[in-house]
């Protein structure tokens, strides 16, 4: 695997707008050759979300190594969203859509919309008026229409934001460094996910539960912002049994159909026990350090394998107990 070095130049500043559908296709092929050096094979799935009678938005999943025989599997989304312009703070595994922050994505669309409408209300129409509608005034009117209508066509979706080197960039590097740390075996019980629409409608989270009848009695790690800080911060739901070494659990869930989950991300916890994203979805999320996400690839690890064990040993004391269950008749041989 190249350097980290690298991978930040690579994956925060080449690809790091992941906004449109080329976009996003256009980073799946890159990375799926950082995986297969990595051995791992990237499996691309598409579905279509249905917005209206004859509107459909495709989203793209990437499923790495065997999902069906993985014992854990690592999810983080790789799409990035709208530009906020820092107006809006943003949680790490924030789930639902807030109207606002859609409107605070159109605001230099807003403001264009003011504009055009002062230039012609007290510019262009008084020149049209007075020297017709083949004059400077008159043309300077249709450009400016057009180009207002052209802008809003383009980002009917909110401006996208270029530069996404924590939310959600970060969680991208320190899966695949920490992909790099495992070893052949391991590799064969940890399965990753990089899904989409983890910005939006968190469509690809429905594509993961769905991609399979044993999928869902995984055990499952979701990663979000983990260029955040420098201490992570692990969340669970109540009911999922779950003790690591030098892991401190607080409570979280999130809308999914998986029972066994943790939720990983960094920073420092408010009053609300959630964790603020400093200048996501802003021009100014252009800062991720090396060391950062060497020190959380190395925890992240350790996690892993530390659960792998904990689901070898579940088998052998299930298998256990089968075998103390069956008769000593069906032990034996005919």
């Amino acid at each position: 695997m190249d350097s980290l070095k690298d991978l930040i130049l690579r994956y925060c500043v080449l690809f790091g707008r992941r906004f449109s559908y080329k976009e996003k296709i256009a980073f799946l092929r890159v990375i799926s050759k950082e995986l297969l050096q990595l051995g791992y094979h990237l499996d691309a799935k598409i579905a279509k979300l249905q917005l209206a009678k004859k509107k459909y938005e495709n989203y793209y999943n990437a499923y790495i190594g065997d999902i069906n025989k993985a014992d854990v599997i690592v999810c983080t989304y790789y799409d990035t969203g709208a530009n906020y312009f820092n107006l809006s703070k943003i949680y790490a595994f924030e789930q639902e859509f807030k109207t606002g922050r859609y409107f605070l994505s159109l605001l230099p669309i807003f403001i264009l919309v003011a504009l055009s409408v002062v230039l012609n209300y007290f510019v262009f129409i008084p020149g049209i008026q007075e020297l017709g509608f083949f004059s400077v005034q008159g043309v300077s009117s249709v450009l400016s229409t057009v180009v207002l209508f052209y802008f809003i066509l383009k980002y009917k979706n909110g401006i996208p934001n270029k530069k996404n080197f924590v939310s959600n960039t970060s969680s991208i590097l320190v899966m695949l460094d920490t992909i790099n740390k495992l070893d052949k075996k391991t590799k064969k019980k940890v399965a990753f996910v990089l899904y989409d629409g983890g910005t939006s409608s968190r469509y690809g989270i429905k594509m993961l539960e769905n991609y399979s009848d044993k999928v869902r009695k995984k055990k499952v790690i979701f990663l979000d912002s983990l260029g955040n800080g420098e201490q992570l911060q692990f969340f669970k739901p109540k009911h999922f049994n779950c003790e690591l070494e030098n892991v401190t659990f607080h409570e979280g869930k999130m809308e999914t159909t998986f029972k066994n989950y943790m939720m990983v991300t960094a920073g420092s916890l408010d009053a609300d026990n959630k964790v603020q994203i400093k200048n996501a979805h802003s021009g100014k999320d252009s800062i991720l350090s090396v060391e950062t996400v060497e020190q959380h690839s190395e925890a992240l690890y350790h996690v892993i394998t530390s659960m792998v064990t904990k689901s070898k040993e579940e088998r052998k004391e299930g298998d256990s107990a089968i075998e103390e269950e069956l008769p000593a008749d069906d032990l034996s041989a005919e």
